[in-house]
């Protein structure tokens, strides 16, 4: 059997000339370390450098896990988020990786994540044949991202036996395991930079050889969209909170984000749903007309959602057939002339859809002979009337789909969230222990949406935070599940909190599956997927069936190795940080 390998002289790294140990113009730094297991020299890259991609001659043969040991120490005895993009020389383009934080309160309490300045945290990253490959190295480019340090402290290759090699064969995806849901809800444009054909292909590189089969990727705002619509009004430079430039930049590079986006999804393995969100104007001062709502809000008050008093909210409201029809062309448009895979709305933001506007108040009247105004948004029968609307919007929607599906020979799925244990402050306690009840609340009729065939994929955006095994929340989710049972509607539950090990992500998918979800979902996937060790994990999902025997798998994902020397200095000492504030 071969020996594990630490690969901790990162000075070997070609170009030579690239790596110094001062701060030399376009040189990756390097410093000296020591851990129990012996020294090393990693790397720094700093976003001041204009630094090269590095290569490091693997020459190995065979099977190897490879994992990547990352420091996040900084000064004053804090942990720093860095970033590192890495690939093997047969690898279409770069993997991200970054620092797996966690907050306690907010994501539970998992003790093998605790780290400390002066440790090096190592993530799983991948297995492969390294055979002639080499493993190559970069800073982030552009974006946000851009701005912060790059580190990697050494590299591990543990060899793999033919058990192990099987093991890992068997984890690939299949037909039937293709049940994940990505979801990339706008925040990865400014983070990354994304305006090269290479930066779509990395936004989608961790969905590759997974059991993803979806991806939800955002493409509107309400009016505003994130392309050159002929439909809708591009988005301006200062629009998605700063991120619209980056957008522009897209388009000055002669690229279509959309349309570069479906074509690197689809090179990834996957499909993509263009997404909206149906915003509305936000707070001062960002409460401008071209970066929310666009000329169609500004130029159409009497389509706002009203509260009962006829005051306006932020939403524009879907009982209006302007508003609606505007929508179904938008995503005709996605469908016609992109052939996107599916289309996709979030429900799961944004209330209010239908609200107490003069029609839908009319529209009460007709049937109950009651003034709705009167009434509280918990009254069922208010409830109904509103969801009334956005059906009759969904109708539409589905009648548009196939439409265009007929002429281009296939069917066109539709995708929405809904949301639970996720609603306005205003939805009394006793309402929020139903999901449908929840989603009712919210002019969201489910069970017609079913009914009628209206929803292909339901995802179920359920909010849960703190430590959980997913089994407190399964009467909410077989709600949704006996309802779809021997219809079309497949339902998918989004797995919470974003940020948790292995393990807890295998008890939770246990339990959604048991509750009789066809799929998990998972809400800002592009913030997930840089947790390597946990991502690596999380893309394998959809192998139900093999989860109760995974036990295990997954717990040496992540590990720490303390520093007990760095660059030159003892660590663990009372003077080892610097004292200098």
């Amino acid at each position: 059997m071969k020996k594990e390998m630490w690969l901790s002289d990162l000075t070997e790294f070609d170009p030579a000339d690239a790596i110094s140990y001062d701060r030399g113009e376009e040189t990756w730094i390097a410093v000296d370390y020591e851990v129990d297991e012996g020294k090393g020299i990693m790397l720094f890259g700093l976003p001041e450098l204009d630094l090269p991609p590095l290569t490091l001659r693997l020459k190995v043969t065979g099977w190897y896990e490879i994992r990547l040991g990352i420091f996040y120490g900084s000064r004053l005895a804090s942990i720093k988020d860095r970033v590192l993009c890495v690939k093997l020389s047969d690898d279409v383009t770069f993997s991200r990786i970054s620092h797996e934080h966690y907050q306690s309160r907010k994501d539970g309490n998992y003790p093998e994540k605790e780290f400390h300045w002066f440790d090096i945290a190592e993530a799983f990253w991948k297995c492969a044949d390294l055979t002639g490959q080499d493993l190559i190295i970069k800073h982030p480019p552009r974006g946000d991202m851009a701005k912060q340090e790059t580190n990697l402290a050494y590299v591990r290759l543990i060899p793999m036996d033919e058990a192990a090699i099987q093991h890992w064969k068997s984890q690939q995806p299949g037909a039937k395991t293709k049940t994940l849901m990505a979801n990339y809800d706008g925040g990865s444009f400014g983070q990354w930079g994304v305006s090269t054909p290479e930066d779509f292909l990395a936004e989608f590189e961790c969905l590759r050889d997974s059991d993803f089969d979806i991806v939800l990727y955002a493409m509107a705002r309400g009016p505003i969209t994130l392309y050159p619509s002929k439909v809708g009004e591009f988005v301006s430079p200062t629009g998605i909170h700063g991120q619209g430039h980056v957008l522009h930049q897209c388009v000055k590079n002669g690229l279509d984000p959309l349309d570069i986006a479906i074509k690197a999804a689809h090179t990834c393995g996957v499909k993509l749903f263009p997404q909206t969100r149906l915003v509305g104007t936000q707070l001062p001062p960002g409460h401008l007309r071209t970066d929310y709502g666009g000329k169609m809000m500004a130029d159409h008050p009497e389509w706002m959602c009203t509260y009962p008093d006829g005051k306006p909210t932020r939403h524009l409201s879907l009982a209006f057939k302007g508003v609606r029809d505007f929508h179904v062309r938008l995503m005709r448009e996605w469908v016609e002339d992109y052939h996107a895979d599916g289309v996709n709305i979030l429900f799961s933001r944004s209330f209010p859809f239908v609200y107490y506007e003069q029609l839908v108040c009319e529209a009460f009247y007709k049937v109950y002979k009651e003034d709705m105004r009167k009434l509280p948004p918990v009254d069922e029968r208010v409830q109904r009337i509103r969801a009334s609307f956005l059906t009759q919007f969904l109708r539409e929607v589905r009648l548009m789909l196939d439409e265009v599906g007929k002429v281009q020979e296939r069917y066109i799925p539709t995708c929405y969230l809904v949301p639970v244990n996720n609603s306005p402050s205003n939805i009394p306690a006793e309402t929020g222990k139903s999901g449908l009840a929840e989603c009712l609340f919210n002019a969201l009729d489910v069970p017609i949406w079913i009914q009628e065939g209206l929803v292909d994929y339901l995802a179920v955006h359920l909010h849960m935070y703190g430590e959980h095994d997913g089994t407190s929340v399964q009467p909410k989710i077989r709600e949704f599940t006996d309802l779809s049972k021997d219809t079309k509607t497949k339902v998918f539950v989004d797995i919470y909190p974003r940020r948790m090990p292995p393990r807890q992500y295998r008890k939770i998918a246990m339990s959604y599956y048991d509750a009789g979800a066809d799929g998990l979902a998972f809400w800002d996937s592009y913030g997930r997927y840089f947790r390597a060790s946990e991502w690596a994990f999380i893309k394998r999902l959809g192998h139900r069936d093999d989860l109760a025997d995974w036990e295990g798998v997954g717990d040496d994902y992540y590990k720490v190795f303390p520093l007990r020397r760095l660059d030159g200095y003892e660590m663990g000492r009372e003077f080892s940080t610097p004292s200098d504030g």
